[in-house]
């Protein structure tokens, strides 16, 4: 009995070791196919990444600019494809990468969204930027949303694509809240989901975008592989985690915000409820925004719908 004990510990630590090392390699060739393309400051005690097109010479004086937050397991490369050239001839355009993901840097509670959400406030300030749209998909809903009743002095509109903003009872995918374990899920971050994520991420990818059809190049344009490091995937874990406590005790506040907001939200997406977070939500909670239901579109509204996206933002920034 105590041999068999011995040869099964044996094993295991065998099996960490080449899943360690086949992470490492993984993390190596990510991060060399997909190098940072934007800036650091540091916010928060921890480097930001974010890309700042700056102020271009055609725009509105008094325009606002737009900051976008991409969702979980995202980075600012996400976004930016779609946006930076058809908006950035007239808007201050900014791409940043939360905290934690792409090549941002984790702090302190950087997992809670409030705190996420000061990082955004304490970058305006850095850019001296007074006030902007906020864009935010998915998991960035959570963040705009709570930027919205934080920071209304720096918020001029809201656009919601899919957000994430009120509680919903089917929880979260095991990898998940194994990643936000201690101590097991920093190991399982830098071992086995790395790899087993190198496999699972064109379906995961497909799946994002179901029932619509993913860009050709979007795995290569988004650099969405860049959620497979292992800072990155733990990062993401406990986002995820987390952010139902954040939105079971938030939602409440949602009224009072008091800024243009609209909201896009897919009639098709199964990642996360039309009708929990938009149609019984946020269009009830927030007096006077505008919900969008787009029939036959998934969870990725900001690429199905980038057109009418683009309408919004220019009549927020516009008063219109």
């Amino acid at each position: 009995m105590m041999l068999l004990l011995k040869l099964l510990a044996g094993l295991f630590l065998l099996s960490t070791i080449i899943l360690f090392v086949t992470s490492s390699i993984l993390s190596y060739q990510i991060r060399k196919e997909f190098p940072p393309v934007g800036e650091f400051k540091t916010i928060n005690g921890a480097k930001l990444h974010f890309m700042d097109t700056g102020v271009p010479e055609s725009a509105t004086s008094d325009r606002p600019a737009i900051i976008f937050i991409h969702g979980a397991g995202g980075n600012l490369n996400d976004p930016m494809p779609i946006y930076r050239p058809l908006l950035k001839d007239r808007f201050r355009l900014v791409f940043l990468d939360r905290p934690g993901q792409g090549y941002s840097q984790s702090f302190k509670n950087s997992s809670h969204v409030p705190t996420q959400t000061s990082s955004i406030a304490l970058l305006m300030e850095e850019l001296d930027i007074e006030k902007a749209i906020i864009v935010g998909h998915s998991f960035g809903g959570a963040l705009a949303s709570a930027f919205g009743v934080l920071y209304p002095e720096k918020t001029a509109g809201l656009v919601l694509l899919a957000p994430v903003t009120h509680p919903w009872y089917t929880g979260v995918d095991w990898h998940y809240n194994l990643g936000n374990t201690p101590v097991l899920g920093w190991l399982f971050s830098r071992t086995l989901a790395p790899v087993a994520g190198h496999f699972i991420y064109p379906g995961a990818i497909k799946r994002l975008f179901l029932p619509n059809t993913k860009p050709d190049d979007y795995e290569q344009s988004s650099a969405t592989r860049l959620a497979l490091l292992p800072d990155n995937f733990h990062a993401n874990a406990k986002d995820i985690a987390r952010v139902h406590r954040h939105v079971e005790q938030f939602h409440h506040r949602y009224s009072e915000i008091r800024v243009p907001t609209h909201i896009y939200h897919g009639d098709a997406d199964d990642i996360v409820s039309l009708k929990i977070h938009s149609v019984d939500g946020l269009s009830n909670d927030i007096e006077g925004s505008v919900l969008f239901v787009l029939e036959g579109v998934g969870h990725k509204p900001d690429y199905i719908a980038s057109d009418q996206i683009i309408r919004s933002i220019e009549q927020i920034a516009d008063g219109n």
